[in-house]
C-alpha cells in the first residue's frame, strides 16, 4: 500500500510539473517581446538567408508579436552585421531591388509598413524597394492575388544593416 501511495504522489507531481511547463509555454507565446532579441535569437535569419554566422552581429531593434491559434503574427528585426558573406546555395536567393514582380512588391510593402509601426529602425517602403537594397523573399503566401503571409530579408550594403520581417494575417 505504501508503494501505491508513493507512486501516485510521483505521478501527481510529474503531472503538476508538466502542466506548469505547458502553461509557461502558452504564456510566453501569447506575450509580445519588444527589444528583447539577442544574437542567438536572430541566427535563424542569417541561416535562412544563407549568410555566414561567423561574424560580428548586433541586434539594433526587434519586435515579436504574440501568437494566436491561427498563427497570425508580425515580427521584425534590425540587425547590424560586419559582412555579407553568402553561402553558395543562397546566391540565387537574393535579388537586387526594386522587386520587379508586383505581387512580391505588394508583399514587401505590407511587410515593411507593418514593421515600421513597431520598429523605428526599419526602412520605409521606398528605401526597402530601391536599388540600394538586396532582397530575399524567403516565403510569400498569396490568396486571391494578395499576400497574406511573408518572410522577407533585406540587406542594405551601405549601412551593413540586415532587416527581417515576417507576417501572417
Amino acid at each position: 500500500m505504501k508503494w501505491v501511495r508513493l507512486g501516485l504522489q510521483i505521478i501527481g507531481a510529474a503531472a503538476l510539473l508538466a502542466l506548469s511547463v505547458f502553461g509557461w509555454m502558452i504564456y510566453r507565446d501569447m506575450t509580445e517581446h519588444v527589444g528583447a532579441a539577442g544574437k542567438n535569437d536572430v541566427l535563424f535569419i542569417l541561416n535562412w538567408g544563407g549568410i555566414k554566422t561567423d561574424q560580428e552581429i548586433r541586434v539594433i531593434g526587434s519586435y515579436r508579436s504574440p501568437r494566436n491559434l491561427t498563427g497570425d503574427h508580425s515580427d521584425s528585426y534590425c540587425i547590424q552585421i560586419s559582412k555579407f558573406d553568402l553561402a553558395d546555395f543562397a546566391k540565387d536567393e537574393w535579388q537586387d531591388g526594386p522587386a520587379a514582380n508586383p505581387i512580391l512588391a505588394d508583399a514587401l510593402e505590407l511587410a515593411v509598413n507593418d514593421a515600421r509601426q513597431r520598429a523605428s529602425c526599419f526602412p520605409t517602403f521606398d528605401e526597402a524597394n530601391s536599388s540600394a537594397m538586396k532582397i530575399s523573399f524567403t516565403s510569400v503566401v498569396v490568396h486571391d492575388g494578395q499576400a497574406t503571409a511573408a518572410d522577407i530579408i533585406l540587406y542594405a550594403p551601405e549601412t551593413k544593416m540586415l532587416y527581417y520581417v515576417s507576417f501572417k494575417t
